[in-house]
């Protein structure tokens, strides 16, 4: 049990919440895999900060206002004693203690609400998800008159400000003087996490984005988007069979307008068979092209076009997905707005590889310029924003539609976690 001053067992920590909930330095930083147990440790220390002198103003800060009472909230109002409360405000999410603190919920999207205040203590959450400057510029000037202490708590998103927070963290010289200190704690280090999720979430996501979420660890997201893909481990002969499902991934550039058709295995594979790339064109032609090639099994086709289908209008008015119908494809999946593009290149790089080393993706040899997008696009220089320059990125963009509908990677409820 965390103890304030008084020792009044307030909440129960686990080894690790511990080391970090004792330590006298500062500023601390924590970088934690997700469901580590961040929310349990933030609670401990707002309600220590709060009750250990009179008059403290204690903030708990995410990024967002409505994250602030997603995460935090709720779990607050449960864990604080009733007897330190004088008044309680749920729309400010305020809660006034006997002895004259303050403990109040924040969004940091909106900074001049968080300025020229002076804070005795503060937890910055989700601290990756914060603009660069929150820091510097915002919540640090805040502690100064006062002294006080942060406690700034984050997941990896590559090598961010939050990295740079963490690395100061780290400097021994920052420790020895009491001003800095942080640590880095991987999901498995909560005992209250079972083994058989971590596995399960290692078969269900790629290796970098497993090795952020789950292993806290400070990944370089740029480069090749799909870095996964590798000529001799994916390429091979993927024949067709009648029998299976035809599902083909439509992207709508016009120059060129391209295709991937795929064939969902009975072993949970995806194989790509086929792609149709066809420059200087439009969706009628695209449509004669497949139903040229199968025309005999047309009842087994799905299309899963780009979203943007559905609205961008021709000349007749129609769009992209009433061609589509007018040409007797009856069956075509979509969702109503574009998915993110992360969400879509994490689908597919997960069925590239999983960070289990499970392959559920192959493509034939003769999907040319679906190979080739897969080892040549990258992200624009310090961004995870897809470089459009070479005009490569259709296939896979294609290939992402089918996949992110049929295989998405879905946000875990990880059993038995500590928030």
């Amino acid at each position: 049990m965390a103890q304030n001053n008084s020792g009044l067992q307030l909440v129960q920590l686990h080894k690790g919440q511990m080391s970090v909930f004792k330590s006298p330095h500062r500023f601390k930083v924590v970088c934690a895999g997700r469901r580590w147990g961040k929310s349990r440790l933030s609670i401990s220390k707002l309600m220590k900060e709060a009750i250990k002198a009179p008059k403290q103003r204690v903030w708990y800060i995410a990024p967002t206002y409505q994250m602030a009472r997603q995460i935090l909230w709720d779990d607050l109002q449960e864990l604080i004693p009733r007897k330190w409360i004088k008044k309680k405000n749920d729309t400010t999410m305020t809660i006034l203690l006997k002895n004259g603190s303050e403990l109040g919920l924040k969004g940091a999207d909106k900074p001049d609400t968080l300025r020229g205040v002076a804070l005795h203590f503060v937890v910055l959450d989700e601290f990756q998800d914060m603009k660069p400057d929150t820091w510097y510029k915002v919540i640090r000037p805040t502690l100064s008159s006062t002294k006080g202490k942060a406690l700034i708590i984050g997941t990896p998103k590559g090598y961010s400000a939050f990295h740079k927070l963490w690395t100061i963290g780290q400097n021994p010289s920052m420790q020895k003087k009491g001003h800095w200190k942080s640590w880095q704690f991987v999901t498995a280090d909560s005992p209250f996490v079972p083994d058989s999720e971590i596995e399960a979430a290692r078969e269900d996501m790629d290796p970098k984005s497993f090795a952020q979420e789950y292993l806290a660890s400070f990944e370089n997201m740029s480069g090749r988007v799909y870095y996964p893909f590798e000529r001799k481990t994916h390429v091979k002969p993927c024949e067709f069979n009648p029998k299976l499902p035809i599902w083909i991934g439509q992207d709508f550039n016009i120059d060129p307008m391209s295709s991937v058709v795929l064939q969902p295995q009975p072993n949970g594979e995806l194989w790509a068979i086929d792609e149709i790339v066809l420059f200087s064109s439009n969706t009628v032609e695209v449509c004669d092209e497949i139903e040229r090639r199968y025309w005999r099994w047309k009842n087994q086709v799905v299309i899963f076009p780009d979203p943007a289908g559905s609205y961008r209008q021709h000349a007749r008015g129609e769009s992209d997905i009433d061609i589509f119908k007018e040409k007797g494809f009856a069956r075509i999946d979509f969702p109503k707005k574009h998915p993110p593009i992360a969400d879509r290149v994490n689908a597919t790089n997960r069925l590239l590889m999983s960070a289990a080393g499970t392959v559920r993706l192959h493509i034939d040899p003769k999907c040319k310029h679906l190979i080739e997008s897969f080892e040549k696009v990258i992200y624009k220089p310090g961004s995870r924003d897809i470089d459009k320059a070479a005009g490569i990125e259709h296939s896979t963009d294609a290939i992402g539609y089918p996949i992110h509908r049929r295989f998405p990677v879905k946000e875990r409820t990880i059993l038995g976690g500590s928030r």
